[in-house]
């Protein structure tokens, strides 16, 4: 019986089953079976893990013999002991009633107040669990010894013996959250010594504790057997739920018992890890109880600190396997197989074209004099030629920077002021508005890839070192000045040479090159598929960002993998499924989404219209190049978890303290990795880069990065995106997320997309508003699906009784985004103004 905190009992109607025709050799397992199947299906009024208000019955009948009934009932609410017995009791007097001509069942008498308020506090503890999860249910059964311990200390303890249970669910799970410090299980008994029987919720350990031992298990009751049907797939609130069915010390005429049975997550554990997990609660209640004032960190089974921070805060230090060599060697050694590197325009350009392409480039840097060290801006349109012009910079030891042609404006000369380039490479002489600037303000030289000239003498290369730096990639600026990022060539070999590998872009892949040049993904996505050998598709800008021009592009070119943002998925999916597109990218197996957070009705949309699509979530800032990576196997009710570190990056979550915060608590993330930026660019700003002091040992290799993102570990060790820091405001007292505002906006089925900027006073810099900027859905007639009033009410059923003082604004078109592919906040908070 699962347990759900609601109030008002509904029923379906009885469904019944005449089996009696079949031949049954074993009737008792054909009940169980039957049990079984009935035990794991929906109710019928839920939709997705939608829940009916009010405890849920299904009542299922079978004939499964001439003489055997077989009555099924399954309750999805909040009932207590009292409760279960009551309604065994029930349906057993009914049934002697019907049968045997008994008295019928006496009315079932008003709730008293102790009651009510006993079924009030049970659900109260599961009221803030929005969200049902699929998992799976272990069994367990225990020693009979162990029951009679547990039963001798909870007596010495003055406490009860599910107190001394859920006392050592609580050490197992702070310790893989290394945050059980010196504590005993004395200590943690005293926290809660006499649990309330029912339902126990955990939500910073992201764990249930269920003391179910006071249902009954009748032998016969007027003719009946009544006994609990344990479904092998289960509905959980949370990442884990420990349920006790029996404990008890026993007696003379009883043997001693402790059982019951874990139930988990499948999406964070599967059987082995969830076994593996059961053995160690028994191992260190166990232990505990012989000695209840050590530290439970101290006891078996022993968990050190080194391994604590291995498989729940990193992954260990990564050195690169296999290529070391910068990325323009890698692609030399490749122009001997000579095979197709890029395609553009309906041409193919072979590893050696490109090679020779890169070492032209090379040679014109070095006539126009520039250095290693010097800092290099690509400003040329797609193309061959501009893959070419990033090999010869990188090749020449200059500081690449990417960027796009078109219009620049504010942005594009903070870049050029901040990097004092010797020169901005081009593809012919055509009117640049922001060239003629930088000419103008700081003398600056143009190098044209195309221009006839006599071909300059072939130059000794100069020494690339893994340390020097490859290039500087710019923050988007949206939230002000964009600050220049310097990465070394040993950051951009290791993350690409991990890339190529992880996601098979080699030879055979063809690699859409989607990313606009200004982001530093760009950058990946080309080294990723040069260094294993792919295919390089680059996109035409006019395809690019038109999701109707790019879903035949992929089709047409069979492109087997694509890097986007999440929103720009959506867009994809939209035209697919109207489109009918689906069978027509058959070859697409790779999509690797960054950058936002990925809502699960995405994933929901791409296995249906895709089914053999793999998608994966990567989270990472450009500070350390990216951090996780997530395979997305099933579907989810939550946020997608961005998973756990790539190779070379360690990921802590900590709290204000630099403490680490126990597993399912929100905290601040932080990557150490030898691939952490220097610093940025003319900047002595270090504050993001502080140390955590009591694990940064002398000789200890990498930086430290603190990345203003919030996440929590689950209980798996793999990590989930809360949002940012500094999209945390403070409304009438209440602390409030922006992304949950719009997380829940946006799951109207009005909304297509929406974006939430804060109004604050402009002394004080308290918020008052929130200017929340809606692309609504449209009918066939162009006329939105929804307005305001209906997205009001949609966040006021979410938020409760937290006002939100929200100015809605409704957005003509799609919402204005930055080079990076992210809403564009700082244009949002411009077009109120000027409206």
């Amino acid at each position: 019986m699962s347990t759900r905190p609601d109030d008002a009992m509904t029923a379906e109607p009885l469904r019944f089953t005449d089996l009696s025709a079949l031949p049954v050799d074993d009737v008792d397992a054909l009940a169980a079976a039957l049990c079984g199947r009935w035990a794991t299906e929906a109710p019928a009024d839920r939709s997705g893990t939608a829940v009916a208000a009010g405890p849920h019955a299904r009542l299922h009948a079978a004939r499964i013999a001439p003489a055997d009934l077989l009555l099924f009932v399954t309750v999805d609410g909040a009932l207590d002991e009292e409760h279960v017995p009551r309604l065994v009791d029930t349906l057993s007097a009914a049934y002697a009633h019907e049968r045997h001509g008994a008295p019928a069942p006496a009315p079932v008498p008003e709730a008293t107040v102790q009651e009510t308020a006993a079924r009030e506090a049970v659900a109260r503890t599961l009221r803030t669990r929005t969200h049902r999860y699929e998992g799976a249910s272990l069994p367990f059964e225990w020693s009979g010894e162990l029951a009679r311990r547990v039963a001798r200390v909870a007596a010495e303890q003055s406490a009860s013996p599910t107190g001394v249970v859920l006392a050592a669910l609580r050490a197992l799970l702070l310790r893989h959250g290394g945050h059980a410090g010196d504590g005993t299980l004395r200590a943690l008994l005293g926290f809660e010594p006499h649990p309330l029987r029912g339902d126990r919720d955990l939500p910073q350990l992201d764990a249930v504790f269920a003391d179910r031992s006071a249902a009954p298990v009748v032998d016969r009751v007027a003719g009946l057997r009544a006994s609990p049907v344990v479904p092998d797939r289960v509905v959980l609130p949370a990442g884990l739920v420990l349920v006790v069915d029996a404990l008890d010390a026993g007696g003379d005429d009883e043997a001693p018992r402790l059982s019951g049975r874990l139930e988990y997550r499948t999406a964070l554990y599967d059987a082995g890890s969830a076994a593996h997990l059961l053995d160690g609660l028994r191992t260190l209640l166990t232990a505990a109880l012989d000695a209840p004032d050590t530290p439970v960190n101290t006891l078996p089974p022993l968990l050190p600190a080194a391994a604590l921070i291995e498989r729940y805060a990193a992954l260990p230090m990564f050195r690169p396997v296999g290529h070391t060599d910068p990325l323009p060697l890698q692609v030399a050694a490749r122009a001997v197989t000579d095979g197709p590197a890029v395609v553009w325009d309906g041409r193919t350009t072979g590893y050696a074209a490109l090679d020779a392409a890169a070492r032209d480039v090379t040679r014109r840097l070095a006539a126009a004099g520039v250095t290693a060290g010097d800092a290099v801006v690509v400003r040329m349109p797609p193309g061959p030629l501009r893959i070419a012009a990033l090999l010869g910079v990188l090749a020449h030891g200059a500081r690449l920077c990417w960027l796009a042609p078109g219009p620049a404006g504010e942005r594009g000369r903070s870049v050029l002021t901040a990097l004092r380039p010797a020169c901005v490479v081009v593809e012919g002489d055509g009117d640049d508005e922001l060239l003629d600037w930088y000419h103008a303000e700081f003398g600056g030289r143009v190098v044209d890839v195309t221009a006839d000239a006599a071909a300059p003498p072939a130059a000794p290369a100069p020494a690339v070192t893994p340390g020097d730096t490859a290039y500087i990639a710019f923050t988007s600026g949206s939230t002000g000045r964009p600050k220049g990022i310097p990465q070394t060539h040993a950051a951009l070999t290791q993350f690409t040479g991990w890339l190529g590998t992880r996601f098979a872009m080699g030879p055979g892949a063809r690699v859409a090159q989607w990313v606009s040049p200004e982001h530093d993904p760009a950058l990946a996505e080309v080294g990723a598929t040069l260094a294993a050998g792919g295919t390089l598709y680059v996109v035409p800008d006019e395809v690019r960002v038109n999701p109707d021009l790019l879903v035949p592009w992929l089709a047409e070119h069979r492109i087997t993998h694509l890097q986007t943002v999440p929103s720009f998925a959506r867009d994809l999916l939209d035209v697919i499924a109207r489109t009918g597109a689906g069978p027509r990218l058959d070859a697409f197996g790779h999509l690797l989404l960054m950058g936002e957070a990925v809502p699960p009705e995405l994933l929901g949309g791409l296995a249906e219209e895709l089914p053999a699509l793999r998608v994966f979530n990567l989270y990472g800032p450009t500070e350390v190049v990216a951090a996780t990576w997530h395979e997305v196997t099933g579907l989810t009710e939550g946020p997608v978890p961005v998973g756990r570190a790539i190779p070379g990056r360690q990921l802590l979550v900590l709290d204000e303290n630099d403490l680490t915060c126990p597993v399912g608590v929100t905290g601040s993330i932080v990557v150490r990795s030898p691939y952490v930026t220097s610093g940025y660019l003319g900047s002595a700003d270090r504050a993001p880069f502080r140390p955590v002091e009591w694990l940064d040992a002398p000789g200890a290799e990498g930086g430290w990065y603190r990345t203003g993102d919030l996440g929590r570990r689950l209980p798996d060790g793999t990590l989930e995106y809360r949002g940012r820091e500094d999209f945390q405001i403070k409304l009438a007292g209440n602390r409030v997320e922006l992304t949950e505002i719009e997380g829940t906006l946006a799951s109207h089925a009005s909304v297509l997309e929406c974006a939430v900027v804060p109004v604050a006073e402009p002394v004080s810099g308290l918020v008052h508003g929130l200017d929340v900027h809606v692309v609504p859905r449209r009918d066939a007639d162009g006329r939105p699906l929804g307005a305001a009033p209906e997205w009001r009410a949609h966040l006021r059923g979410h938020f409760g009784p937290l006002t939100l003082p929200a100015t809605f604004h409704e957005a003509p078109g799609r919402l204005p985004r930055n080079a990076a592919g992210k809403v564009d906040r700082s244009r949002l908070r411009a077009a109120t103004a000027a409206a």
